[in-house]
Protein backbone atom coordinates (compact mmCIF):
# COMPACT_ATOMS: atom_id res chain seq x y z
CA UNK A 1 0.00 0.00 0.00
CA UNK A 2 3.56 2.12 1.12
CA UNK A 3 4.68 1.95 -2.41
CA UNK A 4 1.47 2.58 -4.62
CA UNK A 5 0.88 5.91 -2.77
CA UNK A 6 4.38 6.34 -2.91
CA UNK A 7 3.87 5.78 -6.54
CA UNK A 8 1.36 8.68 -7.20
CA UNK A 9 2.38 11.60 -9.08
CA UNK A 10 1.75 14.20 -6.69
CA UNK A 11 3.23 12.36 -3.67
CA UNK A 12 6.05 10.99 -6.43
CA UNK A 13 7.01 14.33 -7.30
CA UNK A 14 7.11 15.10 -3.05
CA UNK A 15 9.89 12.46 -2.28
CA UNK A 16 11.93 13.58 -5.10
CA UNK A 17 12.05 17.27 -3.70
CA UNK A 18 12.97 16.00 -0.50
CA UNK A 19 15.45 13.89 -1.31
CA UNK A 20 16.86 16.35 -3.20
CA UNK A 21 17.21 18.93 -0.07
CA UNK A 22 18.30 15.94 2.22
CA UNK A 23 20.93 14.79 -0.66
CA UNK A 24 22.57 18.07 -0.66
CA UNK A 25 22.67 18.91 3.40
CA UNK A 26 24.65 15.40 3.71
CA UNK A 27 26.93 15.73 0.53
CA UNK A 28 29.14 18.18 1.98
CA UNK A 29 30.97 18.06 4.88
CA UNK A 30 30.68 21.12 6.32
CA UNK A 31 26.99 21.62 5.20
CA UNK A 32 26.08 18.71 7.01
CA UNK A 33 28.13 19.38 10.32
CA UNK A 34 26.52 23.15 10.14
CA UNK A 35 23.00 21.17 9.91
CA UNK A 36 23.46 18.76 12.84
CA UNK A 37 24.96 21.44 15.15
CA UNK A 38 21.95 23.64 14.21
CA UNK A 39 19.35 21.21 14.72
CA UNK A 40 20.63 19.23 17.22
CA UNK A 41 20.67 15.88 15.72
CA UNK A 42 20.40 13.55 12.27
CA UNK A 43 17.74 14.25 9.70
CA UNK A 44 17.92 10.91 8.02
CA UNK A 45 16.32 7.95 9.17
CA UNK A 46 16.31 4.66 7.43
CA UNK A 47 13.40 2.33 7.32
CA UNK A 48 12.96 -1.27 6.88
CA UNK A 49 11.53 -0.86 3.50
CA UNK A 50 11.92 1.83 0.76
CA UNK A 51 8.81 3.55 1.54
CA UNK A 52 8.94 2.97 5.21
CA UNK A 53 12.51 4.94 4.81
CA UNK A 54 10.28 7.61 2.62
CA UNK A 55 7.59 8.00 5.32
CA UNK A 56 10.27 8.27 8.12
CA UNK A 57 12.47 10.78 6.20
CA UNK A 58 9.40 12.92 5.49
CA UNK A 59 8.12 12.47 9.03
CA UNK A 60 11.39 14.30 9.68
CA UNK A 61 11.72 16.84 7.70
CA UNK A 62 8.42 17.82 8.99
CA UNK A 63 8.96 17.90 12.36
CA UNK A 64 12.14 20.40 11.30
CA UNK A 65 10.07 22.39 9.19
CA UNK A 66 10.98 25.90 10.72
CA UNK A 67 15.14 24.93 12.22
CA UNK A 68 15.65 23.91 7.96
CA UNK A 69 13.94 26.90 7.06
CA UNK A 70 15.90 29.24 9.40
CA UNK A 71 19.09 27.17 8.18
CA UNK A 72 18.94 28.37 4.87
CA UNK A 73 18.43 31.68 5.52
CA UNK A 74 21.83 31.62 7.76
CA UNK A 75 24.82 33.52 7.02
CA UNK A 76 27.34 30.91 7.77
CA UNK A 77 25.53 28.59 5.13
CA UNK A 78 25.58 31.57 2.49
CA UNK A 79 29.12 32.20 2.99
CA UNK A 80 30.00 28.53 2.65
CA UNK A 81 29.28 29.44 -1.36
CA UNK A 82 27.10 25.75 -2.03
CA UNK A 83 24.42 27.99 -2.02
CA UNK A 84 25.46 29.86 -5.29
CA UNK A 85 25.28 26.72 -7.41
CA UNK A 86 22.64 24.93 -8.84
CA UNK A 87 21.72 22.35 -6.79
CA UNK A 88 22.51 24.74 -3.56
CA UNK A 89 20.01 26.91 -5.53
CA UNK A 90 17.32 24.18 -6.02
CA UNK A 91 17.42 22.67 -2.12
CA UNK A 92 17.31 26.19 -0.71
CA UNK A 93 14.13 26.68 -3.26
CA UNK A 94 12.85 23.72 -2.46
CA UNK A 95 13.10 25.01 1.47
CA UNK A 96 11.84 27.93 1.18
CA UNK A 97 8.58 26.64 -0.37
CA UNK A 98 5.41 26.49 0.95
CA UNK A 99 4.01 24.31 -1.78
CA UNK A 100 6.57 21.69 -1.23
CA UNK A 101 5.55 21.83 2.77
CA UNK A 102 2.22 21.52 1.90
CA UNK A 103 3.15 18.36 0.01
CA UNK A 104 5.07 17.26 2.72
CA UNK A 105 2.16 17.42 5.27
CA UNK A 106 -0.30 15.60 2.73
CA UNK A 107 2.22 12.77 2.11
CA UNK A 108 2.56 12.47 6.22
CA UNK A 109 -0.97 12.56 6.39
CA UNK A 110 -1.44 9.66 4.09
CA UNK A 111 1.42 7.27 5.40
CA UNK A 112 1.40 7.71 8.59
CA UNK A 113 -2.06 6.02 9.52
CA UNK A 114 -1.14 3.35 7.41
CA UNK A 115 2.95 3.05 8.97
CA UNK A 116 0.69 1.99 12.52
CA UNK A 117 -0.90 -0.80 10.86
CA UNK A 118 2.85 -1.74 9.69
CA UNK A 119 4.03 -1.20 12.86
CA UNK A 120 1.08 -3.37 14.62
CA UNK A 121 1.86 -6.30 12.17
CA UNK A 122 5.63 -6.48 12.64
CA UNK A 123 5.47 -5.91 16.43
CA UNK A 124 6.04 -9.11 18.82
CA UNK A 125 2.11 -9.71 19.03
CA UNK A 126 0.83 -11.64 16.66
CA UNK A 127 -1.41 -9.89 14.64
CA UNK A 128 -3.79 -11.81 12.67
CA UNK A 129 -7.19 -10.03 15.47
CA UNK A 130 -5.74 -7.18 14.46
CA UNK A 131 -5.26 -6.49 10.70
CA UNK A 132 -9.08 -5.74 9.68
CA UNK A 133 -9.43 -3.56 12.72
CA UNK A 134 -6.11 -1.04 12.04
CA UNK A 135 -7.18 -1.23 8.63
CA UNK A 136 -10.46 0.51 9.40
CA UNK A 137 -8.99 2.94 11.78
CA UNK A 138 -6.46 3.83 9.39
CA UNK A 139 -9.19 4.66 6.97
CA UNK A 140 -10.96 6.61 9.31
CA UNK A 141 -7.84 8.17 10.29
CA UNK A 142 -7.08 9.37 6.90
CA UNK A 143 -10.24 10.68 6.55
CA UNK A 144 -10.47 12.42 9.46
CA UNK A 145 -7.11 14.29 8.76
CA UNK A 146 -8.69 15.49 5.66
CA UNK A 147 -11.66 17.27 6.98
CA UNK A 148 -13.92 14.26 5.73
CA UNK A 149 -13.58 15.16 2.02
CA UNK A 150 -14.00 12.60 -0.29
CA UNK A 151 -12.28 13.88 -3.21
CA UNK A 152 -8.77 14.30 -1.25
CA UNK A 153 -9.18 10.72 -0.30
CA UNK A 154 -10.85 8.83 -2.90
CA UNK A 155 -7.76 7.66 -4.80
CA UNK A 156 -5.99 6.52 -1.56
CA UNK A 157 -9.09 5.12 -0.61
CA UNK A 158 -9.41 3.29 -3.80
CA UNK A 159 -5.54 1.79 -3.39
CA UNK A 160 -6.11 0.70 0.28
CA UNK A 161 -9.68 -1.15 -1.29
CA UNK A 162 -7.36 -2.41 -3.78
CA UNK A 163 -4.74 -4.39 -1.76
CA UNK A 164 -7.18 -5.19 1.07
CA UNK A 165 -9.94 -6.88 -0.63
CA UNK A 166 -7.29 -9.13 -2.93
CA UNK A 167 -5.51 -10.83 0.33
CA UNK A 168 -6.66 -9.22 3.92
CA UNK A 169 -10.16 -10.08 3.40
CA UNK A 170 -9.85 -13.86 4.06
CA UNK A 171 -12.09 -15.70 6.69
CA UNK A 172 -8.88 -15.95 9.21
CA UNK A 173 -8.98 -12.18 9.02
CA UNK A 174 -12.42 -11.77 9.78
CA UNK A 175 -12.69 -14.01 12.17
CA UNK A 176 -9.69 -12.82 14.20
CA UNK A 177 -11.69 -9.25 14.19
CA UNK A 178 -14.52 -10.97 15.22
CA UNK A 179 -12.99 -13.15 18.09
CA UNK A 180 -10.98 -10.10 19.08
CA UNK A 181 -13.20 -8.65 22.13
CA UNK A 182 -11.10 -5.28 21.84
CA UNK A 183 -12.63 -4.80 18.94
CA UNK A 184 -15.63 -6.78 19.33
CA UNK A 185 -17.64 -5.30 22.24
CA UNK A 186 -17.46 -1.91 20.87
CA UNK A 187 -18.63 -2.60 18.08
CA UNK A 188 -20.32 -5.49 18.55
CA UNK A 189 -24.04 -4.10 16.61
CA UNK A 190 -22.18 -3.13 13.78
CA UNK A 191 -20.17 -6.26 13.70
CA UNK A 192 -23.16 -8.02 13.97
CA UNK A 193 -24.95 -6.62 11.14
CA UNK A 194 -22.73 -7.65 8.85
CA UNK A 195 -23.30 -11.71 8.67
CA UNK A 196 -20.13 -11.60 6.77
CA UNK A 197 -18.60 -11.90 9.81
CA UNK A 198 -20.29 -14.80 11.32
CA UNK A 199 -20.23 -16.70 8.40
CA UNK A 200 -16.43 -16.45 7.94
CA UNK A 201 -16.22 -17.59 11.50
CA UNK A 202 -18.18 -20.38 10.70
CA UNK A 203 -16.09 -21.31 7.85
CA UNK A 204 -13.13 -21.17 10.01
CA UNK A 205 -14.88 -23.81 12.29
CA UNK A 206 -15.62 -25.96 9.98
CA UNK A 207 -12.10 -26.55 8.24
CA UNK A 208 -10.05 -26.37 11.29
CA UNK A 209 -12.37 -28.55 13.41
CA UNK A 210 -12.75 -32.25 12.24
CA UNK A 211 -15.01 -33.65 14.59
CA UNK A 212 -18.84 -32.57 14.18
CA UNK A 213 -20.00 -32.64 17.81
CA UNK A 214 -17.09 -30.43 18.55
CA UNK A 215 -18.50 -27.40 16.17
CA UNK A 216 -21.84 -27.75 17.58
CA UNK A 217 -19.94 -27.15 20.95
CA UNK A 218 -18.33 -24.36 19.71
CA UNK A 219 -21.05 -22.63 18.28
CA UNK A 220 -23.09 -23.23 21.13
CA UNK A 221 -20.37 -21.84 23.26
CA UNK A 222 -19.86 -19.02 20.94
CA UNK A 223 -23.45 -17.48 22.66
CA UNK A 224 -21.53 -16.85 25.72
CA UNK A 225 -19.10 -14.53 24.73
CA UNK A 226 -21.50 -12.44 22.24
CA UNK A 227 -23.36 -12.04 25.38
CA UNK A 228 -20.53 -11.37 27.95
CA UNK A 229 -21.64 -13.94 30.44
CA UNK A 230 -19.53 -15.72 32.71
CA UNK A 231 -15.45 -15.03 32.33
CA UNK A 232 -16.72 -12.63 29.52
CA UNK A 233 -18.01 -10.22 31.90
CA UNK A 234 -15.59 -10.33 35.18
CA UNK A 235 -14.38 -6.16 35.63
CA UNK A 236 -10.89 -7.92 34.93
CA UNK A 237 -11.54 -9.26 31.47
CA UNK A 238 -13.15 -5.86 30.77
CA UNK A 239 -9.94 -3.65 32.39
CA UNK A 240 -7.75 -5.72 30.21
CA UNK A 241 -8.92 -4.57 26.68
CA UNK A 242 -7.87 -1.08 27.36
CA UNK A 243 -4.24 -2.32 27.80
CA UNK A 244 -1.73 -0.48 25.79
CA UNK A 245 0.27 -4.44 25.36
CA UNK A 246 -3.50 -6.27 24.97
CA UNK A 247 -2.69 -9.76 23.72
CA UNK A 248 -6.24 -11.52 22.52
CA UNK A 249 -5.18 -14.71 22.33
CA UNK A 250 -3.65 -14.35 26.06
CA UNK A 251 -6.66 -12.86 26.95
CA UNK A 252 -8.87 -15.57 25.99
CA UNK A 253 -6.66 -18.39 27.56
CA UNK A 254 -7.21 -16.74 30.97
CA UNK A 255 -10.87 -15.46 30.64
CA UNK A 256 -12.49 -18.29 27.98
CA UNK A 257 -12.08 -21.05 30.61
CA UNK A 258 -16.05 -21.38 30.57
CA UNK A 259 -16.05 -22.29 26.95
CA UNK A 260 -13.04 -24.40 26.78
CA UNK A 261 -13.31 -25.73 22.77
CA UNK A 262 -14.04 -21.68 21.70
CA UNK A 263 -11.54 -20.81 23.84
CA UNK A 264 -8.73 -23.56 21.82
CA UNK A 265 -10.14 -22.46 18.48
CA UNK A 266 -9.83 -18.66 19.68
CA UNK A 267 -6.05 -18.95 21.08
CA UNK A 268 -5.22 -20.72 17.64
CA UNK A 269 -6.62 -18.14 15.12
CA UNK A 270 -5.47 -15.25 17.19
CA UNK A 271 -1.68 -16.59 17.36
CA UNK A 272 -1.31 -16.69 13.94
CA UNK A 273 1.25 -13.78 12.19
CA UNK A 274 0.19 -11.67 9.21
CA UNK A 275 3.39 -10.41 8.01
CA UNK A 276 7.08 -12.78 6.92
CA UNK A 277 9.03 -10.08 7.67
CA UNK A 278 10.56 -12.67 10.30
CA UNK A 279 11.52 -14.55 7.31
CA UNK A 280 12.45 -11.98 5.43
CA UNK A 281 14.95 -10.75 8.17
CA UNK A 282 16.49 -14.81 7.80
CA UNK A 283 16.84 -14.90 4.55
CA UNK A 284 18.94 -11.38 4.74
CA UNK A 285 20.99 -12.64 7.58
CA UNK A 286 21.81 -15.83 5.10
CA UNK A 287 22.66 -13.40 2.61
CA UNK A 288 25.02 -11.23 4.92
CA UNK A 289 26.75 -14.40 5.76
CA UNK A 290 27.07 -16.07 2.26
CA UNK A 291 29.12 -13.51 0.44
CA UNK A 292 31.84 -14.34 -2.25
CA UNK A 293 34.41 -14.73 0.49
CA UNK A 294 32.41 -16.78 2.37
CA UNK A 295 30.72 -18.97 -0.85
CA UNK A 296 33.61 -22.06 -0.08
CA UNK A 297 32.59 -22.40 3.52
CA UNK A 298 30.81 -25.67 4.56
CA UNK A 299 27.21 -26.30 5.74
CA UNK A 300 27.69 -27.44 9.07
CA UNK A 301 29.90 -23.62 9.56
CA UNK A 302 26.99 -21.88 7.36
CA UNK A 303 24.39 -23.13 9.95
CA UNK A 304 26.35 -22.35 12.77
CA UNK A 305 27.24 -18.10 11.66
CA UNK A 306 23.58 -17.67 10.13
CA UNK A 307 22.50 -18.87 14.10
CA UNK A 308 24.71 -17.10 16.27
CA UNK A 309 24.33 -13.77 13.93
CA UNK A 310 20.38 -14.09 14.32
CA UNK A 311 20.26 -15.10 17.77
CA UNK A 312 22.49 -11.99 18.54
CA UNK A 313 19.87 -10.11 16.73
CA UNK A 314 17.14 -11.15 18.67
CA UNK A 315 19.11 -10.30 21.45
CA UNK A 316 19.72 -7.00 20.78
CA UNK A 317 16.00 -6.54 19.41
CA UNK A 318 15.02 -7.57 23.49
CA UNK A 319 17.58 -5.01 24.78
CA UNK A 320 15.84 -2.16 22.89
CA UNK A 321 12.08 -2.83 23.09
CA UNK A 322 10.68 0.68 22.30
CA UNK A 323 12.66 0.70 19.18
CA UNK A 324 9.87 1.49 16.29
CA UNK A 325 9.49 -1.36 14.88
CA UNK A 326 9.58 0.03 11.09
CA UNK A 327 13.09 1.57 11.32
CA UNK A 328 16.34 0.00 11.38
CA UNK A 329 18.81 0.35 13.98
CA UNK A 330 22.21 1.99 13.18
CA UNK A 331 25.06 3.75 15.18
CA UNK A 332 25.85 5.85 12.25
CA UNK A 333 23.59 6.45 9.45
CA UNK A 334 26.24 7.05 6.90
CA UNK A 335 27.28 4.07 6.94
CA UNK A 336 23.89 2.53 5.20
CA UNK A 337 24.76 2.71 2.31
CA UNK A 338 21.86 1.23 0.81
CA UNK A 339 19.86 4.94 1.86
CA UNK A 340 18.96 6.43 -1.14
CA UNK A 341 18.61 9.39 0.77
CA UNK A 342 21.98 9.70 1.79
CA UNK A 343 23.38 8.65 -1.59
CA UNK A 344 20.96 9.89 -4.34
CA UNK A 345 20.30 7.17 -6.23
CA UNK A 346 18.40 4.11 -5.27
CA UNK A 347 19.87 0.69 -4.19
CA UNK A 348 19.88 -2.35 -6.67
CA UNK A 349 19.66 -0.28 -9.86
CA UNK A 350 22.05 -1.11 -11.72
CA UNK A 351 21.47 -4.92 -10.65
CA UNK A 352 18.01 -5.04 -11.56
CA UNK A 353 18.69 -3.46 -15.12
CA UNK A 354 21.02 -6.36 -15.53
CA UNK A 355 18.75 -9.11 -14.81
CA UNK A 356 16.65 -7.56 -17.46
CA UNK A 357 19.09 -7.42 -19.67
CA UNK A 358 19.76 -11.34 -18.74
CA UNK A 359 16.48 -12.43 -18.64
CA UNK A 360 15.76 -10.92 -22.30
CA UNK A 361 18.99 -12.40 -23.51
CA UNK A 362 17.96 -15.81 -22.06
CA UNK A 363 14.39 -15.14 -24.03
CA UNK A 364 16.10 -14.62 -27.58
CA UNK A 365 18.51 -17.94 -26.88
CA UNK A 366 15.61 -19.99 -25.84
CA UNK A 367 13.82 -19.36 -28.85
CA UNK A 368 16.18 -20.94 -30.93
CA UNK A 369 17.58 -24.45 -29.98
CA UNK A 370 19.38 -23.69 -26.34
CA UNK A 371 22.00 -21.08 -26.38
CA UNK A 372 24.85 -23.51 -26.32
CA UNK A 373 23.25 -25.19 -29.68
CA UNK A 374 22.88 -21.77 -31.26
CA UNK A 375 26.47 -20.40 -31.00
CA UNK A 376 27.30 -23.30 -33.04
CA UNK A 377 26.11 -22.77 -36.39
CA UNK A 378 25.83 -19.32 -36.31
CA UNK A 379 30.27 -19.45 -36.19
CA UNK A 380 29.84 -22.77 -38.46
CA UNK A 381 27.89 -20.10 -41.02
CA UNK A 382 30.16 -17.19 -40.89
CA UNK A 383 32.65 -19.41 -41.78
CA UNK A 384 30.86 -20.78 -44.89
CA UNK A 385 29.80 -17.42 -45.69
CA UNK A 386 33.36 -16.28 -45.70
CA UNK A 387 35.16 -19.03 -47.64
CA UNK A 388 31.43 -18.72 -50.03
CA UNK A 389 32.55 -14.86 -50.75
CA UNK A 390 36.32 -15.81 -51.54
CA UNK A 391 35.36 -18.48 -53.86
CA UNK A 392 32.78 -15.77 -55.55
CA UNK A 393 36.02 -13.69 -56.15
CA UNK A 394 37.92 -16.59 -57.95
CA UNK A 395 34.61 -17.38 -60.37
CA UNK A 396 34.19 -13.27 -61.17
CA UNK A 397 36.32 -14.36 -64.44
CA UNK A 398 34.95 -17.18 -65.27
CA UNK A 399 31.70 -16.05 -64.99
CA UNK A 400 32.81 -13.47 -67.28
CA UNK A 401 34.02 -15.14 -70.05
CA UNK A 402 30.61 -17.79 -69.95
CA UNK A 403 29.01 -14.67 -70.60
CA UNK A 404 31.02 -13.16 -73.46
CA UNK A 405 30.52 -16.63 -75.05
CA UNK A 406 26.81 -17.46 -74.67
CA UNK A 407 24.30 -15.72 -76.28
CA UNK A 408 21.56 -15.98 -73.89
CA UNK A 409 21.51 -15.14 -70.34
CA UNK A 410 19.65 -18.14 -69.08
CA UNK A 411 22.40 -20.64 -70.47
CA UNK A 412 24.68 -19.17 -68.36
CA UNK A 413 22.67 -21.14 -65.33
CA UNK A 414 22.77 -24.35 -67.41
CA UNK A 415 26.53 -24.48 -67.65
CA UNK A 416 27.88 -23.35 -63.99
CA UNK A 417 26.99 -26.97 -62.66
CA UNK A 418 29.47 -28.36 -65.27
CA UNK A 419 32.34 -26.49 -63.42
CA UNK A 420 33.53 -28.04 -59.96
CA UNK A 421 34.48 -25.02 -58.22
CA UNK A 422 30.68 -23.29 -58.95
CA UNK A 423 29.11 -26.86 -57.40
CA UNK A 424 31.26 -26.33 -54.29
CA UNK A 425 30.19 -22.63 -54.53
CA UNK A 426 26.31 -23.46 -54.95
CA UNK A 427 26.67 -26.58 -51.53
CA UNK A 428 28.53 -23.71 -49.48
CA UNK A 429 25.98 -21.08 -50.18
CA UNK A 430 23.21 -23.29 -49.60
CA UNK A 431 24.92 -24.40 -46.48
CA UNK A 432 25.47 -20.63 -45.11
CA UNK A 433 22.15 -19.49 -46.14
CA UNK A 434 20.55 -22.16 -43.71
CA UNK A 435 22.16 -21.09 -41.07
CA UNK A 436 22.24 -17.45 -41.89
CA UNK A 437 18.14 -18.42 -41.49
CA UNK A 438 18.13 -20.47 -38.42
CA UNK A 439 20.14 -17.62 -36.78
Amino acid sequence: MLEDIGKLPSIEHTITEAKTLIVFLYAHTWVLDLMRKFIGKDLVRSGVTRFATAYLNLKSLLDNKKQLMRLFRLDDLNEMGYLDKAKGKKASKIARSETFWKGVNSAVNFFEPLAIVLRRMDSDVPAMGFLYGCLLEAKNEISARFDNDLSKVQQIFEIIDKRWNNKLKTPLHRAGYYLNPHYYYPNKVDIELDESFRECLITCITKMVDNVEVQDQIIQELQQYQDGDGTFGKEIAKRQLKNKHFDPAKWWLNHGTNTPRLRKLAARILSLTCSSSACERNWSTYEQVHTKRHKKLQHARMKDLIFVKFNSKLKQKRETKNRDPIEKTISNILEDEDNEWITGSRPNANSEQEQERSCAQGQGASSSQGAAAAIQPKRRGVQLEQQGNRKRKKLIPVLEEVQTSSSESENVDLDLPSSPAASDDDDDNSHSASFNLSD
